[in-house]
């Protein structure tokens, strides 16, 4: 790979990494996990993980933080319908 082709492949991954933190961070979190991983994807095939990890591990650690948020909320909703039963 070029050096040329280096950099776009860079360019493309660091706006594909800032693009799903922003579909997450607006609520779209089914797609921006997908373009995540894509993304994660891509940097492995074209060996550049490593140099964006710091990148990479910020969005990680906001989808953990969805999914938690998810599953209190999901949690919260089954005390409410049991408490609303007995």
């Amino acid at each position: 790979m070029s050096t040329e082709e280096l950099i776009n492949k860079a360019r493309e991954l660091v706006i594909k990494l800032r693009t799903a933190e922003e579909l997450i961070r607006s609520g779209k979190f089914d797609d921006g996990v997908k373009l995540f991983k894509e993304a994660t994807k891509e940097a492995k095939e074209a060996k550049l993980f490593d140099n964006y990890i710091a990148i990479i591990r910020k969005v990680r650690r906001l989808i953990n933080e969805e999914r938690v948020r998810q599953s209190r909320k999901a949690a919260q909703q089954e005390v409410k319908a049991g408490e609303g039963k007995a």
